[in-house]
């Protein structure tokens, strides 16, 4: 069984998903492991007369287009990093125009509750460039922006979107100071990594409902938005998004004393601040960046049937980390070359305890390490420990060529 938010293998019995936080319920756990994705045939125990087999036939056709069927449904699931399964369908209009997805203006945000909807999908659309996917997002976006919307937190919106390329940003229930702050890290961080502009869709306030997880802002890499009316489903929308969960986001006191504790028992790097969340799922971010560069692809916000099979090499590398291990060893060599020997493990260790977080089979996530690394380095600067200086560089090389 898998994880729907972020694609780990889970044990049956598991609440929450180690690695993202998620909680589990039955409605929103993969299972793909009842069908073989690499053979879409039914094996049969039919007998040789020919007519059985003539008969069996339709049936075997039958049952292919049905395991194909279950392919792509199953893989969209395991794709989609969202937290309930709400979808909102579309369909396309006569002149080629697409009928938005429907918002429920009457959602009631309750005290730390967000009325963004964040995992609005929409299938049965017409989409053939990049130029419309975006539209599409921002669309999205926009629809909800309704009467009660902050007029001050859709400037502070719009200067995000203007000055960061973000496609889409909901902060609606944000305190307007608050959200000031919250640009003042984004901007720090895009001044370092002027790269990083252009692949992050979303960012968005958020429903987690994971605060016994400690889930308080996540990365989602791959978040497929739209369906388009094909027999492939293809070209797919797919958002790149960082979620800020409103339990935490709408309390900043809250939010600063989990930081600051965290920080001080050394769960995050030293000096962590209300924002440290925010600079460590941006560190994730920065991580997915080298990688899609790793493979020579400047986006994946339309997936049509010529990508499909580098977008799927791309988000197993993240999710299995092989690319996150690569930088981490490199950023390793280079330290051992210019300094004393020392144990990988507790060489990372030393950026914080969370730089050496592991899954439920116990294997190290590297990436973890990486975002752990920027945000010592965010934090601290050149004070940050010697490690995560030396993997921010790595982190930046692939970044930057």
């Amino acid at each position: 069984m898998f994880c729907n938010k972020c694609g780990n293998e889970i044990s049956h019995n598991q609440r929450y998903c180690n690695k993202c936080g998620n909680y589990l319920t039955y409605n929103n756990v993969s299972n793909i492991t009842n069908y073989n994705m690499n053979n879409n045939y039914i094996e049969s125990n039919s007998k040789n007369s020919d007519n059985e087999r003539h008969l069996f036939v339709p049936f075997v056709i039958a049952g292919i287009i049905i395991v194909v069927i279950l392919v792509i449904v199953s893989f969209i699931i395991l794709f989609n990093n969202k937290k309930d399964d709400y979808y909102f369908d579309t369909e396309a209009l006569p002149n080629g125009t697409e009928q938005t997805a429907t918002v429920d203006t009457t959602t009631k945000k309750g005290k730390y509750k967000t009325a963004i909807i964040a995992d609005n999908v929409y299938s049965g659309i017409s989409v053939n460039s990049i130029s419309e996917a975006n539209n599409l997002i921002v669309k999205d976006s926009i629809n909800q922006k309704q009467s009660d919307y902050p007029k001050e937190i859709i400037q502070i919106e719009n200067d995000i979107i203007k000055k960061y390329s973000i496609t889409a940003v909901n902060l609606k229930e944000m305190d307007p100071n608050f959200a000031r702050e919250l640009e003042k890290v984004i901007d720090n961080i895009y001044k370092n990594f002027p790269k990083a502009r252009g692949y992050l869709t979303n960012l968005t306030l958020t429903n987690l409902d994971m605060s016994e997880a400690g889930v308080i802002a996540l990365f989602m890499p791959v978040f497929t938005f739209g369906l388009s009316n094909t027999n492939t489903t293809r070209p797919w929308i797919i958002k790149t998004q960082v979620q800020l969960n409103a339990k935490y986001f709408l309390n900043p006191e809250r939010l600063e004393v989990t930081s600051e504790t965290s920080s001080k028992v050394g769960h995050f790097p030293k000096n962590a601040t209300r924002f440290s969340p925010v600079a460590h799922e941006f560190g994730h971010y920065l991580s997915f960046i080298a990688l899609l560069n790793n493979y020579s692809t400047n986006s994946i916000l339309l997936v049509g049937d010529n990508q499909i099979q580098t977008y799927y090499d791309i988000y197993r590398n993240f999710v299995s980390g092989t690319f996150s291990k690569q930088m981490l060893d490199e950023a390793y060599e280079n330290y051992v070359r210019d300094n004393a020997s020392i144990d990988f493990d507790e060489w990372r260790g030393q950026i914080s305890e969370y730089a050496l977080a592991k899954d439920d089979t116990g294997n190290y996530i590297y990436d973890e390490t990486i975002a752990e690394a920027f945000h010592d380095v965010y934090l601290n600067g050149n004070n940050a420990t010697e490690p995560s200086k030396y993997i921010v560089e790595v982190l930046k090389k692939y970044i930057e060529r």
